[in-house]
């Protein structure tokens, strides 16, 4: 829910408005950039806004809920922090950008209107084109190790260490215990859990004559 002080609602029931958005982008090393699509530079909370005759950005979508908010923005070179070179060394990893909607005849008339990150950057000769999203991808993000029957490591990485050099082109691993015992003899390295329970042995009623005493499964 996006709360708008009753100034600006006033100056918006006018049906005439003065408004104009406002583009703060954070970097990882707290270097704030401010952009708008106003003629003129805006001072607003202690960050000077530069008119950007260049500057593109799609409209927001908003969804309700955990769903990611998303947009785009372009941009040419014409900012000192923003070089093709600044952005082939990460500059924009990690970055935040906030979207205000502001009156620019008085900018304490304002509305955050959404907060996100910046994703993949395309650049080209003479600019980037930017995609950006909500912070709710943050929670659709895996984090830590994934519990599965399949090993989870890549064939011949670090964690696997065999070499892939030792065996034919071509050779692909199933991810299975039993290959990485029998086909690979690797299975001190295999980063799957073999011995996980699936849905049918734990959704299972006992059987007669079945112990069921919480002893292992696998002798």
């Amino acid at each position: 829910m996006k709360i708008i002080n009753s100034a600006l609602q006033e100056h918006v029931n006018e049906g005439v408005t003065t408004l104009c958005s406002l583009w703060r982008l954070q970097l990882k090393d707290d270097t704030q950039i401010g952009l708008t699509d106003h003629d003129r530079v805006l001072d607003f909370q202690d960050l000077s806004y530069e008119p950007q005759n260049s500057f593109e950005a799609s409209d927001t979508e908003n969804r309700l809920g955990f769903a990611a908010d998303s947009g785009a923005l372009r941009l040419v070179f014409n900012l000192p922090q923003l070089t093709q070179e600044s952005l082939q060394n990460g500059i924009l990893d990690e970055a935040r950008l906030f979207h205000y909607r502001v009156n620019w005849q008085d900018v304490s008339q304002y509305v955050l209107i959404s907060v996100g990150r910046v994703g993949q950057i395309q650049a080209s000769a003479d600019g980037f084109e930017a995609d950006w999203v909500g912070l709710a991808t943050q929670l659709e993000r895996n984090t830590g190790r994934i519990f599965s029957k399949q090993c989870d490591a890549e064939f011949a990485d670090k964690r696997c260490r065999l070499n892939r050099e030792d065996f034919p082109d071509g050779t692909v691993c199933p991810r299975t215990y039993e290959a990485c015992q029998m086909q690979f003899s690797n299975a001190q390295n295999f980063r799957g859990f073999p011995y996980l329970l699936g849905d049918d042995a734990l959704q299972a009623s006992p059987q007669i004559g079945e112990r069921r005493d919480g002893s292992s499964r696998y002798k």
